[in-house]
């Protein structure tokens, strides 16, 4: 199962980073990115299903497929930030961090004004009913 594989990885790649750490501390941030990408590298081929699914519900619920696509970029933003901003972390930066989180807010809001002027714009044909 993916999630097993997923737990070795991250339990391997943090002793590995603990025993880097004390015989090369300038390395030490190496292994959690090599972690990270390879967990993630074993997560890509799960997500085409999930886009799958998501068009196929949009298709037969009736909903806009551009709405879904900005959702799926929303979510997307959010992944890509948390693991920038993790790593960031466990560099010992989390002034830095914190900006790509505030970064990442900003996207998000952005991205998602369509979707709040559509339903504000709902909103305002259900009350003028």
């Amino acid at each position: 199962m993916l999630v097993f594989k997923i737990i070795g990885i991250g339990i391997c790649g943090t002793v590995l980073a603990l025993t880097v750490k004390q015989y090369r501390p300038e390395l030490a941030i190496a292994v959690p990115v090599l972690s990270a990408a390879a967990i993630l590298l074993l997560c890509v081929p799960y997500l085409s299903s999930v886009l799958t699914m998501f068009q196929n519900i949009a298709e037969e619920s009736g909903i806009d497929t551009a709405y879904v696509k900005i959702v799926i970029k929303i979510i997307g933003v959010a992944y890509i930030c948390q693991f920038a901003s993790d790593i960031c972390k466990d560099a010992g930066e989390s002034s830095i961090a914190g900006k790509i989180e505030l970064g990442g807010k900003v996207v998000i809001i952005t991205l998602s004004m369509p979707i709040i002027y559509g339903l504000l714009e709902l909103t305002s044909k259900i009350i003028s009913f």
